[in-house]
């Protein structure tokens, strides 16, 4: 007998349709959750790490040592280019202009500088903490005038560089400068407001100079926008048998100037002073990247300048010419050099001295005396 396979029904057949349907579509959600969930774990961030002692410890240590070579180059740098002026000297060497090319022989008449050797290296006046500036020879007296600039003070010293008398100055500030004009006057100069004050050195027993009612010029050649305010006129040096004064500004921008007439208008009152612009003897590298102090030969009546940045004098002829150079830092029988040179006297026999901020004094000699004829009639000139 025959089989006769029974057909399901049509509706039953189309629920198994459907089943498959949403069998096939849960295995296709199954596979997009396991995906997304690998995608999710893929992407995660690293977790955190645990920071402790031992973590920070070396890096704590790097920037210590890192930190503390930083201060101690800066601390080095500053040193050099306050002190030693190192900057200067890379800037001579850079336009091939380091001491041992630029030192010429000294021009017949002038001062030897080149033998001069050191006699008193750095002794400290004492009485005087800090702020020594300004330095002249009073030849009537055989004595050295100097300035404090703050207090502003005016002392006398031996030639040992003993301070001799302490005298402060009032109704005056900044004092940097001063020159002995003869007969016990001098000139001072006040750095921040460009004045020359006339005074007379006041008698033994005084015990200050007041200067309300001195004679005075504002001598100020700087533009009224000018910023930096201390860099004034700080050098002052009168020679006078010609009746001249030159002052000197010290950087920012350099400045030489002369004036002549000022010892005839103390002596006999007539007005006729002519003031003389010398910027272009300033021009030479060799003079320096700055001028500390200016003094007299009164022989000769060449100039001394005195660059405390250059580490240098140089001697200036009649016409602005170098004639003759001293290199600071080469002096023979000087174991520092002078680290902020700041005033400069000449005595007849050529002796220099100098005096270094903040209480140091240096005494130089010519190595030979009777190798200058200037000196003779430099000493001639001075006791006239």
């Amino acid at each position: 007998m025959p089989l006769r396979l029974a057909q399901m029904p049509r509706h039953h057949a189309g629920a198994q349709e459907k089943q498959r349907q949403e069998e096939q579509e849960e295995r296709l959600s199954y596979r997009h959750a396991r995906l997304a969930i690998h995608l999710d774990i893929s992407v995660k961030p690293p977790a955190r790490p645990r920071y402790s002692l031992g973590f920070f410890l070396p890096h704590a240590l790097r920037w210590l040592v890192t930190g503390s070579l930083l201060v101690l180059l800066g601390i080095g740098v500053y040193i050099g280019v306050r002190f030693y002026h190192i900057n200067n000297q890379l800037y001579l060497w850079w336009n091939d202009m380091r001491p041992s090319q630029t030192a010429a022989p000294p021009q017949a008449g002038s001062l030897p500088l080149d033998t001069y050797r050191m006699e008193i290296d750095g002794r400290q006046v004492a009485g005087i903490d800090r702020n020594l500036s300004g330095l002249a020879f009073d030849g009537d007296a055989k004595q050295l005038i100097g300035v404090i600039n703050r207090p502003a003070t005016l002392l006398t010293m031996d030639l040992d560089g003993r301070m001799l008398r302490r005298l402060p100055l009032r109704h005056a500030s900044d004092v940097e400068g001063i020159a002995y004009l003869g007969n016990g006057r001098i000139a001072l100069v006040e750095e921040k407001h460009n004045r020359i004050v006339i005074a007379t050195l006041p008698k033994e027993n005084a015990r200050e100079l007041d200067l309300r009612d001195a004679a005075s010029f504002a001598f100020d050649m700087d533009r009224p926008d000018r910023k930096i305010k201390n860099v004034g006129f700080e050098g002052l040096g009168y020679d006078r048998g010609r009746d001249l004064l030159y002052v000197a500004k010290e950087h920012s921008p350099r400045a030489l100037y002369r004036i002549k007439g000022l010892g005839e208008y103390l002596n006999s009152g007539r007005i006729a002073i002519r003031v003389e612009n010398l910027d272009h003897w300033l021009d030479s590298r060799r003079v320096g990247t700055d001028v500390s102090s200016v003094e007299v030969n009164a022989g000769n009546g060449h100039l001394l300048l005195l660059s405390d940045e250059s580490q240098r004098i140089v001697e200036l002829d009649a016409a602005g010419t170098v004639a003759s150079q001293l290199e600071l830092r080469n002096v023979p029988g000087s174991k520092r050099g002078i680290p902020q040179a700041e005033g400069l006297a000449l005595e007849p026999d050529g002796t220099l001295y100098l005096i270094s901020e903040p209480n140091l004094f240096y005494r130089l000699k010519p190595g030979s005396a009777n190798a200058d004829p200037g000196l003779a009639l430099a000493k001639q000139h001075i006791h006239q």
